[in-house]
């Protein structure tokens, strides 16, 4: 598929992964630099204009599988919280708390496996995004 001005996208993506492989060095146990929410939704935000830019929005849940299941365990946690209070007059969870990184701690595992799994998983559905890039 034959995308214009494909070039300048394609360094802008060097750079910005290179700034992230920078951020992830000085991130690993323990960090040093601290990235927070401004930081992590300006990633999102250059995903999704980069899957928008080579017209593969449907990429970005497979390619943000990570992240989209931490925020489902976050809705499913609030919404099924807010049922079982209405209905039983108390709220019940399904997660020992949310989101879901959090109830792998609570479970025993310690922060630096949960984190490396998490990577694991993001690298596989990287490279299953990047396989199925040519499918149409």
């Amino acid at each position: 598929m034959y995308i214009p001005s494909v070039g300048e996208i394609t360094i802008y993506i060097a750079a910005f992964v290179g700034a992230l492989i920078g951020f992830l060095w000085y991130n690993t146990y323990p960090a040093q630099v601290f990235m927070g929410d401004t930081g992590s939704l300006t990633i999102g935000g250059i995903i999704a204009v980069i899957a928008i830019a080579v017209r593969k929005e449907w990429l970005i849940p497979v390619l943000c599988g990570v992240f989209m299941a931490e925020n489902l365990s976050v809705i499913m946690q609030v919404s099924w919280f807010k049922y079982t209070r209405k209905k039983f007059g108390e709220g019940r969870r399904i997660f020992r708390m949310s989101p879901l990184h959090h109830h792998y701690q609570k479970a025993g595992y310690h922060e630096s496996k949960i984190v490396t799994r998490f990577w694991i998983v993001g690298i596989l559905l990287a490279i299953l995004s990047i396989v199925t890039l040519k499918i149409r």
